[in-house]
């Protein structure tokens, strides 16, 4: 008997040929396997129970691989001896296959620890279970002379082991040793030559004891890393980076350093050692860290070695560093030495850096456990790209998503690729950044995608969208939020709450608290929160005080800035439902945040100071208009700003119960930046469980902007499957949240 498969899915670069080849070797089965543009081809023959249990094997292949789908047909029998891997196929429609990079596996990282082991203290160990993938790759099929190890060949030893079937570094694309791999060497900010091989490591770590800010070349781009103790360090840090207050991110050597600095769960400490090696976001314990870390902030953002150089650098250093992008605010991760001297000037003090080229910048992934599930905030190194089955995808689109934490996808032939987070768009270089990866991406699923995009005509995406030359299609911004949760779960229709700061609605106002019942047929809007107006329009973003003038104006609260209130007041004033902007207006009346030096700022310090009120209850609200002024009136008068708090996000949920009863929905989906907020989402998810709805809540795409993408992708496709140009319940018909 012989069967001819096709297997799609996370197969090139997870050495599944060799597991395919292992597998066919323990049932006796001849054959071949091959990497091709879409995945894998395999062909087997022998027995007829031994084919079977063969196919059966192959669908549940050890991570990191993922069979997403495997179709099999009869084949004529060839009788050739012994199984065997062959070339890949170049050509041919392709498909984005390749894995996220992995972080280093338990049996690479004893082989670096290991005095006498060959790669010992070798900075690009890695296997055919670890590693980087993606920001190595230089087109598909998935292999060495397609990636920037190309520049390597491998020594004798190394080849034995890449021909291997015994060993797990068989077919393994990045391997690499001291003899015949890329090396690393130390240089002044300037660029000036100072130390190779492990004598730039320990000059780098001796920099960062002294004080220096370090440039260090990741795995998908360059990171900046100072002593996280010191307090000078650390300011020098935001003022070379221009980063007032964010919170940095703190890499640790391993998970008894990271318990010190942060409580952990299970999940999270699981979500730590997984091997994406992303960045948890957890409960600070407040010690071991200068105060400019992460300022005001209840939660810590803690991180395990990504790659062997990370490891070994934690391990010589044996204390908390930041590690965080190596940019400045607001640009993308630069790459390559020449880009870091002309973009970065002045910022490095010492640069560690290497001799293999990143093909792709790949920011960290940043994750938090929510409702007992790690969920993404961040698609970046170690989980993006993410490919995932799409039925309703038909004709290639390209989705841009939408100004801010924008990262695109491709959707097409029942397949969706999500590419991993490029950035905020205010700046030239990062709209180059979307360029290119647009770029790419069309490369995967065809040079004449139609382009997906935010109705916002003055987003830097739109703009590129509309500068391709190519058709696309707008989509409304909380309806793409809605949809993106949908097509995460593959579900087809839900009443979605989509709540942010702010986007573009049907009726050319600013929306924000929205409940939209989405479905192929389009969006129709529901209900809202009660709108109020903005005291200076964009400003409000970043200054809670003309927020909670608006609020104030509505409300019929004392107390708010005259000259702002006079402002709110005025027939000029942009009106909104903005949850985000509620948010901003609570967290100034209550004193805990005026202003903001980075989105959700206020938001963020908002959901903190309710950390240890315990269980609340709702203060009253009219659920008739999602009417928050009688809840706003009473916090006002709350003598404890936590307490208050944690009422306000009580009676955020409690209006979302109320109108999910009052539509009879069965399945809720919760979404939009807001939805960032880890009380909001249990409190949200509690009150509706408690009824009987059904929650979706996003997982592996992030909640915020970093989703768009994927629910213009859904929409549009829907649209164009249906010949439609725009979509009828795109919000038709809705009243005008103006009122």
């Amino acid at each position: 008997m012989r069967r001819s498969g096709r297997i799609r899915g996370i197969v090139q670069g997870v050495g599944f040929r060799p597991y395919a080849a292992r597998l066919a070797a323990e049932l006796a089965l001849s054959g071949r396997v091959r990497n091709e543009g879409r995945g894998v081809r395999i062909e087997v023959e022998g027995e007829a129970p031994a084919v079977r249990a063969f196919e059966a094997r192959i669908a549940a292949a050890p991570p990191p691989a993922r069979v997403e789908e495997a179709t099999w047909e009869d084949a004529s029998e060839e009788g050739e001896a012994g199984f065997r891997i062959e070339e890949s196929e170049a050509g041919g429609p392709a498909r984005w296959s390749i894995p996220p990079d992995l972080a280093p596996c338990a049996d690479c990282l004893a082989e670096v620890d290991e005095a006498a082991a060959r790669r010992h203290a070798y900075p690009f160990t890695s296997c055919a279970r670890c590693g980087p993938r993606y920001t190595l790759a230089l087109g598909l099929p998935w292999d060495r002379k397609r990636s920037t190890m190309a520049a390597f060949p491998m020594c004798p030893e190394c080849a034995r082991e890449y021909a291997d079937p015994r060993d797990r570094r068989q077919h393994a694309q990045p391997i690499a040793c001291p003899r015949c791999g890329p090396g690393l060497r130390l240089e002044t900010g300037q660029g000036v030559a100072l130390a190779a091989g492990a004598e730039a490591l320990e000059g780098a770590a001796a920099a960062v004891r002294r004080g220096e800010v370090l440039a260090l070349k990741g795995v998908g781009g360059f990171q900046l890393v100072v002593d996280a103790r010191d307090d000078g360090a650390v300011g020098r840090l935001r003022r070379r980076k221009g980063r007032e207050e964010k919170p940095f991110a703190v890499l640790v050597a391993d998970l008894p350093a990271a318990r010190a600095l942060a409580f952990l769960d299970r999940e999270e400490e699981a979500a730590l050692r997984s091997p994406a090696a992303p960045i948890v976001l957890a409960r600070s314990r407040g010690v071991g860290l200068a105060a400019g870390v992460a300022p005001g902030n209840a939660r810590l953002g803690v991180m395990l070695p990504a790659s062997p150089l990370h490891h070994l650098l934690a391990r010589r250093l044996g204390f908390p560093v930041v590690c965080t992008s190596g940019n400045l605010h607001g640009d993308p991760i630069a790459t390559g030495d020449a880009e870091v001297r002309a973009r970065l000037p002045g910022v490095a003090d010492a640069v560690l850096t290497h001799d293999r080229p990143i093909a792709r910048r790949c920011d960290d992934a940043v994750v938090h456990v929510v409702d007992g599930s790690p969920r993404t905030l961040r698609l970046g190194r170690g989980l993006g790209p993410v490919l995932l089955p799409a039925p309703w995808a038909g004709a290639p689109v390209v989705a841009v998503g939408g100004h801010m934490q924008v990262a695109p996808v491709a959707a097409a032939d029942g397949e969706v690729l999500l590419w991993p987070h490029v950035g905020d768009l205010d700046g030239l270089a990062a709209r180059q950044a979307l360029g290119v990866a647009v770029e790419a991406l069309r490369g995967v699923v065809g040079r004449r995608a139609t382009v997906a995009r935010d109705a916002h005509p003055d987003y830097g995406s739109t703009r590129l969208a509309e500068s391709q030359g190519l058709s696309h299609v707008s989509v409304y911004h909380h309806h793409a939020h809605v949809a993106a949760c949908l097509a995460e779960h593959g579900e087809e229709e839900a009443l979605g709450v989509a709540w942010d700061g702010v986007g573009l609605g049907p009726d050319g106002t600013a929306w924000g608290g929205e409940f939209l019942e989405v479905s192929p047929r389009g969006a129709d809007r529901v209900a809202w929160l009660r709108p109020f107006p903005l005291a200076g329009g964009d400003a409000a973003a970043r200054d809670g005080r003309r927020c909670l003038a608006g609020v104030a104006a509505v409300a019929g609260l004392a107390g708010a800035d005259p000259r702002l209130l006079a402002l709110a007041r005025s027939p000029l004033a942009a009106s909104t439902t903005s949850a985000g902007r509620l948010f901003d207006a609570v967290a100034a009346l209550l004193g805990v945040r005026e202003r903001s030096t980075f989105s959700g700022q206020a938001a963020m310090a908002l959901e903190h100071a309710a950390t240890g009120a315990g269980e609340a209850y709702p203060f009253g609200f009219d659920g008739r208009v999602l009417d928050w002024a009688p809840a706003v009136r009473a916090a006002a008068g709350e003598g404890d700003p936590g307490v208050a708090s944690a009422r306000f996000h009580a009676t955020l949920a409690a209006m979302v119960a109320a109108v999910a009863a009052a539509r009879r929905a069965r399945v809720v989906a919760l979404t939009g930046g807001c939805f960032q907020n880890a009380r909001l989402v249990g409190d949200t998810s509690a009150a509706l469980w408690r009824r009987g709805i059904r929650v979706l809540l996003p997982e592996r795409v992030p909640p915020g902007d970093g989703g768009l993408a994927l629910g213009q992708a859904w929409v549009a496709s829907r649209r164009l499957g249906s010949g439609s140009e725009t979509s009828p319940g795109d919000g038709g018909g809705s009243p005008s949240p103006s009122e």
